[in-house]
């Protein structure tokens, strides 16, 4: 069998459904529902069986998937060496990335990678978060760009920079009143009881942005009244810059999107540990390649400090 045909087995016991799981191979069901019949002809036993919650692995297709596992990272190890001592350095470097993070750190990373493995295509999967971790789980992917935490325990991944959220205001939001400014900050800082008031435009639930922000509101022991969730950041800082509600951003973000200059930006007061942590994250067992090893060398390189460092935004500042 291929590995491919190990992924459909694969797919078929995360889905627990052959139609899910056709579409997520993009082939059509009937062609999958046919393969699994043949192979379980051939081997003379059911892997999946039927039940109230879709198809359930029998007790030797769990034998068999831990069997898929094991085939698969063997193989991709062997594609590692391969690639190590190909002379022309040629390969797939597959890499997942949600859009927002892609953006701000593929450009920079790829034109040097680029420099050091020509001839090594890239291949970008984006996605959320637990989409992501998915990727990473299944293997499907040789490195992921991710914010911790995950949800996913057993993941290797290294640090690269945390990444502070700020509050969006509206410069003629009274709650401005309360901000204060600390030596050599950028930003005024408020403290985030204060917005307990204050109409709220925050990302869908399943998103780590909302997440992180949910986490940060929590710790202030602030409910936040929701005006609005959206997964775009834009069309969040659009409303806020209508006096419409108020918003966390990740810092980062900013240099990705435009904003009112009647929009004040102010810091989290430091004990709500208003920040996310960027990473790079790698499946659980696989030998890292050369490649990989690259670009995260060089993803470390270039963003391996704090991002006020890096980030050039026109921020609104109350003086």
């Amino acid at each position: 069998m291929s590995t491919r045909e190990y992924e459909f087995i694969l797919m078929i016991a995360k889905e627990k459904n052959l139609s899910r799981a056709a579409d997520k191979l993009f082939i059509s069901q009937p062609a999958l529902s046919l393969f699994l019949s043949r192979l379980e002809s051939e081997l003379g036993v059911n892997l999946f069986e039927r039940t109230k919650n879709g198809l359930e692995l029998t007790t030797v297709g769990q034998r068999y998937l831990q069997m898929a596992k094991a085939i698969m990272q063997t193989t991709k190890e062997f594609q590692n060496d391969l690639m190590e001592i190909n002379a022309g350095r040629k390969g797939i470097l597959k890499i997942g990335t949600s859009a927002h993070i892609g953006s701000i750190i593929l450009p920079s990373v790829i034109s040097e990678f680029h420099q050091a493995y020509p001839k090594v295509e890239l291949v970008i999967t984006e996605g959320r978060s637990k989409e992501l971790e998915m990727l990473i789980y299944e293997s499907r992917v040789d490195l992921a760009f991710m914010h911790a935490p995950f949800k996913l325990v057993h993941t290797r991944y290294e640090k690269i920079f945390e990444d502070r959220y700020l509050v969006a205001i509206h410069r003629e939001n009274p709650v401005l009143q309360w901000v204060y400014h600390e030596e050599n900050e950028r930003y005024p800082y408020i403290d985030i009881k204060m917005l307990a008031r204050q109409k709220f435009i925050l990302a869908f639930p399943e998103q780590r942005v909302r997440q992180i922000s949910d986490q940060i509101l929590m710790k202030a022991e602030v409910i936040p009244d929701i005006l609005l969730a959206t997964s775009s950041v834009q069309t969040a800082l659009q409303f806020c810059g209508k006096n419409l509600g108020v918003t966390l951003i990740p810092e980062s973000y900013l240099q990705l999107f435009r904003y009112s200059e009647d929009i004040i930006l102010c810091s989290i007061e430091k004990k709500y540990d208003a920040f996310w942590t960027f990473c790079v994250v790698y499946p659980d067992q696989f030998h890292l390649s050369g490649p990989v090893k690259m670009f995260s060398h060089i993803t470390k390189k270039i963003f391996g400090s704090l991002p006020e460092s890096r980030l050039q935004t026109s921020a609104n500042v109350i003086q």
